[in-house]
């Protein structure tokens, strides 16, 4: 079976949780420019083991730690378009090698990670269209080269790029799930309307339409909005904190393991596909995810 035709069963996937605040939170750096790509280089043992640790949590699907490995950010860094690469197959690799060392009663998938090229908070830092094709083409054959099952285009900010990395994606042949950060009115970052984005594309050809590293209750009142207007599969993962445009970054008391759980248990019933967590969230939050959907393979 590929992925595609697990998306179509009835049965909801558990996407893992964070990747560089969890290396944060387990001491390990996760500086810009290279954010938790820099664990590739520095400490991939670690990088193995949270993988390793979301399988056992119950996760169906692993992300790459290849959000940062894209040659913009390399170049930032000092570094070079061959160790971009370089890190991206490293990357893939380990996520593998996680998946055998773990040996799960199960299926796991691998979803190839691409983020935005800048700034994942400033939307007017994206490159114009022709340009994010061009680097983003080169990001998504990097990750089919690799092998993973299919590409995860997360936590974009603008329109065009969105359009732009999910078409460079499609070229790839595999599916391609695309997953917009929304501020507080539920619109993507550049302003744009995220029911139009989502009818561009599906136009365009994508697999599944996607919200990550966006405050919990407004995915919640995205998704009663929208949810019987998508006919795509839909994924959700929300950051453990809420972001202001004008505060920055903030704790959410509210948010705890058990809690999360429940509100992606309700997310479930409206028909979302594939559930997990972003920035905060650690293998104990997929852990409540699974134990309270019980995903079936």
């Amino acid at each position: 079976m590929n992925f595609s035709s697990r998306l179509r069963k009835n049965s909801p996937l558990i996407l893992d949780g964070a990747m560089g605040t969890e290396l944060g939170r387990r001491g390990i750096s996760i500086e810009l420019p290279l954010w938790s790509a820099g664990a590739l280089l520095e400490n991939p043992e670690i990088v193995k083991q949270i993988h390793m640790d979301y399988i056992r949590a119950g996760a169906d699907v692993i992300t790459t730690d290849t959000f940062r490995t894209n040659s913009r950010t390399f170049l930032k860094a000092e570094l070079s378009k061959k160790d971009a690469f370089s890190a991206t197959k490293k990357a893939v690799s380990i996520a593998k090698s996680a998946m055998e060392y773990v040996k799960p009663d199960k299926k796991i998938w691998i979803a190839g990670s691409i983020s935005p090229l800048e700034d994942c908070y400033q939307p007017e830092l994206s490159p114009d269209y022709d340009t994010a094709l061009i680097e983003h083409r080169e990001n998504a054959m990097w990750l089919a080269e690799a092998g993973v099952d299919f590409i995860l285009i997360e936590t974009m900010n603008t329109l065009h790029e969105a359009l732009a990395a999910s078409r460079a994606s499609l070229e790839t042949k595999l599916p391609v799930i695309t997953s917009f950060i929304l501020d507080t009115n539920g619109n993507i970052f550049d302003g744009s309307d995220l029911f139009a984005a989502y009818s561009e594309l599906k136009n365009l050809g994508i697999q599944g339409f996607s919200i990550n590293c966006t405050q919990h209750a407004t995915i919640s009142r995205v998704i009663n909005k929208y949810h019987h207007k998508v006919t795509l599969p839909i994924a959700a993962y929300a950051n453990a904190s809420i972001y202001d445009k004008e505060s920055g970054w903030k704790d959410d008391p509210d948010f705890t393991p058990v809690s999360y759980a429940d509100i992606v248990s309700s997310w479930i019933s409206k028909g979302v596909k594939i559930v997990g967590g972003c920035c905060g969230t650690t293998p104990e939050h997929i852990k409540k995810i699974s134990s309270k959907t019980k995903s079936p393979v």
